[in-house]
């Protein structure tokens, strides 16, 4: 029995949730049934750990050089040459399926499927697209784009079923194309360490009576970094061992937000409280490091990092945008506070600071309700049915 050939397409690959999410769907198949490729769509800038990853797992990996901001009139044939050579591979390899994530890169592949399917070929069998994010930037015309690709479209997977929703109300695409599988995270990979809290605190040079709160994503508007920058900056002279780590890298299109964040903490004397950090592969150190998790998002998907936190037997607080409610069970596991304003998160921080010791008891809870949850075999298991099913 031949093998079911996927090629899944991003736009860039970076140390990121969704490249870390790709990578544990394709370490999770069954190598017997699937062969599993990466396309790159635009240029790479640096290295990427995750991208190593993807080679070990015996990826072949595509990078092609589509620009896909600030496109001056040279660079639009530039990207149509680059699309076409997407549909001559897809094509040449003969993939099964195509498995695109988020606007871009789903615009993308989807674009060469259907040049493909004008030259006739029958290649691939199946596209799917996955959505990530609830895409509250996406102007009218993105909207309408998305409905029309529709329609060669196979599957929309959607990893909440917050996002599911907000895409059938903005795009008004067929109810029997959605499928939601929720992220999963793998227990084997976070748990509690108390010795990895004490060896990371020394490598960062933090002290055993500091109190970290952290966040763990990329630096970006979306992540709302900049409003716990500003609720940290209003409690911590009432807690002289308050400290704030972030670690994250700034995407190519949002170094303004990174610049935003480094003033803030210049102007406001923070450098001896917070730190800044690039992504690291232990980051199950980094989270048992952390006293309390802060999830600031102004607009997500699922926010995986938060939940891996809590593998680690700790406390997460939220912004009480609509997929955290989902996801935490209206925030009965995880603190809620309001999204965007910033002296509601700092209210928020401090009230969990000061009942930080009573409630430490009961973390167990959080670690249990991920497994119970948001198990990493059941994603897997899902992809592969999706994949076996939809396949012809």
């Amino acid at each position: 029995m031949a093998k079911i050939k996927i090629l899944n397409v991003v736009t860039v690959v970076e140390d990121g949730g969704l490249e870390m999410l790709i990578y544990k769907i394709y370490k999770g198949l069954n190598k017997n049934l699937f062969e599993t490729d990466l396309c790159i769509l635009t240029k790479l800038d640096k290295a990427s750990f995750i991208l190593q990853d993807f080679k070990k797992l015996g990826c072949k990996i595509y990078n092609l050089n589509i620009k896909n901001k600030n496109i001056g009139f040279y660079d639009f044939f530039k990207n149509l040459a680059e699309l076409v050579k997407l549909s001559y591979i897809i094509r040449k390899e003969k993939y099964n399926v195509v498995h695109s994530h988020d606007f871009f890169a789903a615009f993308i592949a989807r674009i060469s499927v259907l040049l493909n399917k004008i030259l006739f070929s029958k290649y691939p069998n199946k596209v799917f697209v996955t959505y990530h994010n609830i895409y509250y930037y996406l102007k009218k015309q993105h909207r309408i784009i998305n409905k029309l690709l529709s329609f060669v479209t196979d599957k929309i997977v959607c990893v909440s079923d917050s996002a599911r929703i907000d895409s059938l109300i903005t795009e008004g695409i067929s109810e029997n194309k959605y499928k939601v599988i929720h992220n999963g995270l793998d227990p084997n990979e976070f748990y509690k360490d108390d010795n990895l809290n004490k060896i990371f605190r020394k490598e960062y040079g933090y002290s055993e009576n500091d109190f970290i709160i952290g966040n763990v994503g990329v630096l970006s508007v979306r992540k709302g970094q900049i409003y716990l920058l500003k609720a940290f900056n209003e409690i911590y002279p009432k807690f002289p061992n308050l400290k704030l780590i972030i670690t994250g890298s700034p995407r190519q299109h949002e170094l303004d937000i990174f610049d935003e964040m480094i003033l803030f903490i210049k102007e406001n004397k923070l450098e001896d409280k917070v730190k800044i950090i690039e992504p690291i592969r232990e980051v199950n150190g980094i989270y048992n490091m952390i006293d309390l998790f802060v999830m600031s998002s102004i607009t997500e998907g699922f926010g995986l990092s938060a939940f891996e936190y809590m593998l680690t037997e700790k406390r997460c607080i939220f912004s009480d945008i609509t997929v955290f409610k989902e996801l935490t069970k209206d925030g009965l596991y995880g603190g809620l506070f309001e999204n965007k304003n910033y002296l509601s998160l700092s209210q928020k921080l401090k009230e969990e600071i000061d009942n930080y010791d009573i409630n430490r008891t009961k973390f167990q809870i959080y670690r249990n309700f991920v497994i119970e949850n948001y198990d990493l075999n059941n994603m897997v298991n899902e992809y592969e049915q999706l994949y076996k099913i939809y396949n012809c």
